[in-house]
This record gives C-alpha cells, sequence and structure tokens, in this order.
C-alpha cells in the first residue's frame, strides 16, 4: 500500500511539473508572437513625414513670367514663339507685354526680343542686334529678370500714356525698400512693342567708355 501510494505521489507531481512547463511554453510563444506582430506593424506603418516632404517637393514650381498671363494669351504666345504671327499677340496689352518681356529676358532669348522690340526705323537687322545684346544687355537683363519677381504689381502710368505710347510701372517691395522700373511701349505692327533698344545702346556706350577710359 505504501509502495502504492509512492506511485500515485510521485505521477502526481509529473503531471503537475509537464502542466506547468506546457503553460510557460504557451506563454512564451503568445509574447513572441506578439512582439514579431509589433515589428511588422511598425514596418507597415506609413511614414506621415516622409509623405508630407515628398509632396512639398513635388509641388514646388519654378516662377515664369509667362505664367502670370492668362492660361488662353500663354497659348497664344506658345504659337507666337512657334510660327512668328504676330497676329496672335494682337489682343496682348502692354502689361501683358511687359510680362512677354520679362519672360525673354529670363530665358535670355535675343531672337525673340527682337520680334517684340519697337523699331521705329532705329533696329539694326537680327544678327547685330543679337550681337549687341549678348555681349552688351544679357547680363544687365538678367539681374532685372531676378529682381524683379516678385513684382508687387505690374501697370499702365496712367499720367503719361497716350493712344499708342505707353509707359508700364514695375514694382516690386524688398523689406523698407521699393523698386520701380519705368519700360515704354509703342504700339507697331498692331501690337504693343517693347521701347527698350535706347538701352541696348546705353549698355554699349558705357562699355565702349569703360575700354576708352
Amino acid at each position: 500500500m505504501k509502495q502504492t501510494g509512492l506511485v500515485i505521489l510521485v505521477l502526481a507531481i509529473v503531471s503537475l511539473v509537464t502542466a506547468c512547463n506546457s503553460d510557460n511554453s504557451d506563454k512564451t510563444v503568445m509574447s513572441e508572437t506578439t512582439m514579431e506582430l509589433t515589428k511588422n506593424d511598425q514596418v507597415k506603418a506609413p511614414d506621415n513625414n516622409s509623405i508630407k516632404m515628398s509632396t512639398g517637393k513635388e509641388s514646388v514650381e519654378k516662377f515664369s513670367y509667362l505664367k502670370q498671363l492668362p492660361l488662353e494669351k500663354q497659348e497664344a504666345f506658345t504659337r507666337f514663339e512657334e510660327e512668328r504671327k504676330r497676329s496672335y499677340l494682337y489682343n496682348f496689352t502692354p502689361e501683358d507685354m511687359v510680362l512677354v518681356y520679362l519672360y525673354c529676358l529670363s530665358v535670355g532669348d535675343p531672337d525673340l526680343l527682337y520680334d517684340i522690340t519697337f523699331s521705329g526705323g532705329q533696329l539694326p537687322d537680327k544678327d547685330k542686334f543679337r550681337e549687341d545684346y549678348f555681349e552688351y544687355a544679357m547680363t544687365y537683363d538678367s539681374e532685372t529678370a531676378v529682381h524683379y519677381r516678385y513684382y508687387d504689381s505690374i501697370k499702365v502710368d496712367e499720367s503719361t500714356s497716350e493712344e499708342n505710347k505707353v509707359t508700364v510701372l514695375v514694382t516690386v517691395s524688398i523689406e523698407t525698400t521699393t523698386h520701380t522700373l519705368a519700360l515704354g511701349l509703342q504700339k507697331e505692327d498692331q501690337i504693343w512693342k517693347m521701347d527698350i533698344y535706347h538701352l541696348i545702346k546705353e549698355y554699349k556706350d558705357k562699355a565702349n567708355q569703360s575700354k576708352t577710359g
């Protein structure tokens, strides 16, 4: 009887130990599974900051004077660039043509600038104009295009305007300082053209004086 009782006691102890080990194993497996799921969730979670930064970069668009025009005039000017037909510019106001002029300066295109420059019988041929522009005016004009890209207003000076001759004022404010660029335009070939060839001549004269001085 004592032996039988001892055997029963041993079997009970073994069963108890086995049950404890089983519970611990289950708990360990559950813990590892939970950790694994947590890691997976972290990898798959979207990085909101990255998305915002990416979206911000994609939304940055380069400034263009041309894009300050209404869409239909942007398209009209694009056709003018391709075909060089003045009729595409018939409906452009003096303010519109100043934006076109500043666009030409920003891209450094003397041939396009030549086509919108008032002649009055004073313009040289296109080759000479291009040569003088690259040598004497391009540096000044590039600075002008950059300086006025944050313009506050572009408007006709009504106090000096005439039927076929106007001055357009481009104003920009920087800190406490205000700068104004006055540009003359005259009607020619049924479109407003920039009266700016005298500026190129002034740059040329200034350069020649520096050489002789």
